[in-house]
């Protein structure tokens, strides 16, 4: 087996080991011996949960994004200033 191949079987390995933990989690509150709204609650909270933090990373990755375009124009009207000098001074 190639070694590129090697390696994304080893990612499809982790990325299944993940699911079935996460599939046995679940499953395991529900069939739990308490009642039945107290495992709903819990998974309703620990979604609540995942959900607040999925939205704290996107706000993250939204103003790191926009920190990054502006750093990008500035280095853009940078290089088209320097380019109209340089045409100016017959470089």
């Amino acid at each position: 087996m190639p070694i590129e191949e090697k390696g994304s079987s080893w990612g499809f390995l982790f990325g299944g080991a993940a699911l079935g933990v996460a599939m046995g989690a679940v499953l395991g509150v529900l069939f739990a011996p308490k009642s039945g709204s107290e495992p709903r609650r819990q998974i309703g909270d620990w979604l609540q949960e995942k959900r607040d933090e999925g939205a704290e990373l996107l706000a993250k990755i939204r103003e790191e994004s926009r920190h990054k375009k502006e750093q990008v124009a500035a280095a853009l009207r940078a290089g088209r200033q320097a380019y109209a000098e340089s045409a100016k001074h017959g470089g």
